[in-house]
């Protein structure tokens, strides 16, 4: 079978946001690989060390060649594969997109399960779609659809290892909770369930990396009965989320505001803490954040929902279970497969890891073994394979 030599990504890579490091790690493994990564959209807010910054010099000039050529034809036509990502009903259709390949695969990470007739006419402009998680999947198949395949996102091992605790914050319980702020994640059951929690353990304390670059979807945290407003809005355009967490009764002293790190400062901050939690109602994929926790050995409390569910195997977490439909919402008129965490299960499950260390040592090793073999180089080579599948028949 012949290798497919060029391939084309059409969304920006980027060190602050999901899709962002999934194309920055899977633009490094093609060069790993031996394969030819072409960028059709301009990184953004990459933040790199050197050695990675010069193997994507060549990556980096070709995109802003063809951005040029791009500014004068509309639309770029290549004679090799391209990786489209695709959001909620499919969307954009492919005549939507700035450019088209010899094959067009959809890469696809969707919350929202109410799909339009538009949508399924999208969903068949592309000769392949691909998701992060059986849920997504699943649900696509059986609305009918037969040219879906999953396959899961990676982490990065030389990043996300189990090392020795760091004491960044000695004497302190820490406990790290990450993923852009809105109702979807459930920040808002991490609030609560802190403020119980601290309010017994003076020495807790929550280390949140929860900024969200669209106020929109921010603004769906206040569909929640268990906080008080959203946060407001800077000059800047930042989340003031420290004033916004003191107006919701947490003591100055029982939080720290990460902001936005960067994907590699990302272990600093997890290899300084005691547990991390994600009662999320609902995840397209698997939780990047939750795999770096996992991959690291921390014992991680985790929703049984949607992506969540590949993530759980047995001991490796602390698993929500006592789980309850949610109400559709905007923007998500479809909301099949959410749930609903329960408020003092979080509690109990806090309270376990505190009180039983050796118990939460155990399910952390436990869950950086599960996730050992999903690295970005095991799961970019399964994509890989998929490909050259597709471009040889």
């Amino acid at each position: 079978m012949t290798a497919t030599k060029n391939i084309g990504i059409s969304w920006p890579a980027s060190s602050f946001s999901g899709w962002g490091v999934y194309g920055l790690n899977l633009t490094l493994q093609l060069l790993n690989k031996g394969r030819n990564p072409v960028w059709i959209s301009p990184p953004q807010q990459l933040n790199l060390d050197y050695k990675t910054k010069q193997r994507l010099k060549t990556v980096k000039q070709r995109q802003s060649d063809l951005s040029d050529l791009l500014g004068k034809i509309g639309v770029l036509e290549f004679d090799f594969p391209v990786l489209h990502s695709l959001r909620n009903d499919f969307k954009p259709a492919l005549e939507d997109q700035a450019a088209h390949g010899t094959k067009n695969i959809g890469v696809m990470f969707f919350e929202n399960t109410k799909f339009t007739t538009k949508g399924f006419e999208r969903a068949n402009q592309y000769d392949l779609i691909i998701t992060g998680s059986t849920w997504n999947r699943d649900t696509l198949t059986s609305k009918g659809l037969t040219h879906v395949i999953n396959i899961f996102q990676g982490i990065d091992d030389s990043l996300f290892f189990p090392i020795e605790k760091k004491e960044l914050y000695p004497g302190r319980f820490t406990i790290f909770s990450g993923g852009k702020l809105e109702y979807r994640k459930a920040q808002d059951v991490v609030i609560s369930a802190f403020k119980k929690f601290q309010s017994i353990h003076k020495d807790a304390l929550l280390i949140c990396a929860w900024a969200n670059q669209w106020p929109p979807i921010m603004k769906t945290i206040g569909n929640s009965k268990l906080i008080k407003g959203i946060p407001e809005l800077g000059e800047d355009g930042q989340m003031k989320l420290s004033l916004w967490l003191e107006n919701n009764d947490l003591p100055k002293d029982s939080f720290i505001d990460l902001g936005t790190p960067p994907n590699r400062k990302i272990p600093t901050y997890l290899s300084s803490s005691d547990t991390a939690i994600f009662p999320n109602r609902c995840e397209p994929g698997t939780n990047l954040v939750a795999m770096e926790a996992m991959a690291m050995g921390l014992p991680v409390i985790l929703s049984s929902n949607t992506g969540h569910l590949n993530l759980i195997n047995g001991f490796n977490c602390y698993p929500l279970l006592k789980q309850t439909p949610v109400e559709p919402y905007t923007p998500y008129a479809g909301v099949d497969g959410w749930a609903e965490p329960d408020l003092q299960e979080v509690i109990d499950h806090l309270e376990s890891i505190y009180a039983d260390r050796n118990e939460a040592a155990k399910r952390g090793q436990r869950a950086a073994k599960s996730l050992s073999k999903l690295t970005w180089e095991n799961q970019i080579e399964k994509l890989l394979q998929c490909i050259d599948n597709l471009c040889n028949n």
